[in-house]
């Protein structure tokens, strides 16, 4: 959350506060039509970004696919039908006004939108894991994540290059930057500090893998609870059974 609220500059008040825009988009995955509410700030402001490991597996394939073909665009949301990114073309021209005048915030896509990439996440827990998946934006000053598709590890150079291996594009630019995305995996693994950027294509592979690992540890925990309730039950009633000889045995004895 920002520190400061975008104020516009023509009345100085917050461009947060409703009402809020409805901006058309429509799914590139299965055509459906769908109004994003956008603050004046640029901010989807009903994006729920809490997504189940399989949602958010899917979403990773979407990113490294659009960025293996250079169409990543900028995300505003998720469709309502199947989940997939909603996106614009970076360069599409958007005009928000101001809730408080009317004065419009205008320019491109990635000029005035808020970009959603990064911003779903899932947690993954169980197995001695505690861990968070999201996308992550890498530039050149960092350690780069490597090829979305294929994971060939990359080096700085004209952006234009597809990956050697696959063909692939690696980079995508954001405000004049060269970027890489990759998928960022922060926690604890085996109770130790865990935190890495990985290819996407590797990312999806470990998300799947670690969810797999998180549900069979905890359905095993189920299991075993069942099982201890049932060999309590038992214990219980093998010795209800013995208390019930016992005083049998005392009174025939008598």
């Amino acid at each position: 959350m920002p520190l400061a609220r975008a104020r516009c500059s023509s009345c100085s008040e917050p461009l947060a506060d409703p009402p809020h825009v409805a901006l058309p988009v429509r799914c590139a995955a299965c055509g459906w039509g769908s109004n994003v509410q956008v603050a004046a700030d640029g901010q989807p402001v009903a994006f729920e970004t809490s997504f189940r490991p399989g949602e958010l597996s899917a979403w990773l394939a979407h990113a490294r696919d659009r960025l293996g073909r250079r169409a990543l665009g900028v995300a505003v949301g998720a469709c309502p039908r199947c989940r997939a990114p909603l996106a614009l073309a970076p360069e599409q021209p958007v005009s928000l006004p101001c809730p408080h005048c009317g004065t419009p915030v205008v320019g491109s896509a990635s000029a005035v939108l808020v970009d959603q990439w990064t911003e779903p996440w899932s947690k993954v827990e169980g197995a001695g894991l505690d861990l968070e998946y999201r996308l992550a934006f890498a530039d050149e000053s960092a350690p780069l994540p490597g090829c979305p598709r294929c994971g060939l590890q990359t080096q700085p150079g004209p952006a234009e290059l597809p990956c050697p291996r696959c063909g692939g594009a690696v980079w995508t630019e954001r405000e004049g930057k060269r970027l890489q995305l990759g998928v960022r995996v922060d926690g604890t693994r085996s109770e130790r500090p865990f935190r890495t950027l990985l290819p996407i294509v590797q990312g999806e592979a470990a998300l799947r893998s670690d969810a797999a690992s998180g549900a069979t540890a905890a359905t095993g925990q189920s299991i075993l609870g069942v099982t201890g309730v049932g060999c309590a039950i038992a214990v219980g009633f093998a010795m209800l059974v013995a208390t019930a000889l016992v005083v049998a045995i005392k009174l025939l004895l008598k």
